[in-house]
């Protein structure tokens, strides 16, 4: 097995980022979850990044499929919820596979990113303390894992 892409404190682990098309998601292995959307909002240069009251780390926008749901429509509803902003228009550009721990879970999250054509205003919500526009720099309290899948996404070529 390849070494991790990234590990946190925690020592969850970001295994493999796979970029590709949407339809990719039907060929995942149904013995692994894909329980969770993400979105890479970009806008002049910056990463969108959310501020977990929870968790106290800047991350990614998203969060859970709800039963039923689209990978794409819980990308926008999540992203939505969280961020106050617009709703984007989301591209799929691929699929993380994460090693959590302390159990050693092994899950899939879909990765979407959005190009976004303003930074609105941002109400503090009962997840979201607040939203900050990332450069790509070392950022305390930034989750290891999400930064990692942000400037993956922000380097691949689709």
């Amino acid at each position: 097995m390849t070494s991790p892409l990234e590990i946190d404190r925690k020592g969850n682990e970001l295994l493999v980022f796979q970029a590709g098309q949407e339809a990719d998601l039907e060929q995942l292995d149904t013995r692994i979850p894909l329980p969770l959307s993400l979105v890479v909002a970009r806008h002049q240069g910056d990463t969108l990044l959310v501020f977990n009251k929870w968790r106290q780390e800047w991350e990614l926008p998203g969060g859970m499929i709800d039963p039923g749901e689209t990978p794409h429509a819980a990308a926008v509803r999540e992203f939505v919820e969280e961020t106050g902003q617009p709703c984007p228009q989301a591209q799929y550009v691929g699929v993380v596979t994460f090693r959590l721990m302390p159990d050693q879970r092994v899950e899939y999250a879909a990765v979407y990113t959005a190009a976004l054509s303003a930074r609105g205003a941002f109400v503090p919500n009962d997840e979201i303390d607040a939203i900050r526009w990332w450069d790509g720099t070392d950022l305390a309290d930034v989750s290891l894992l999400d930064a990692a899948i942000a400037r993956l996404v922000v380097q691949s070529p689709t």
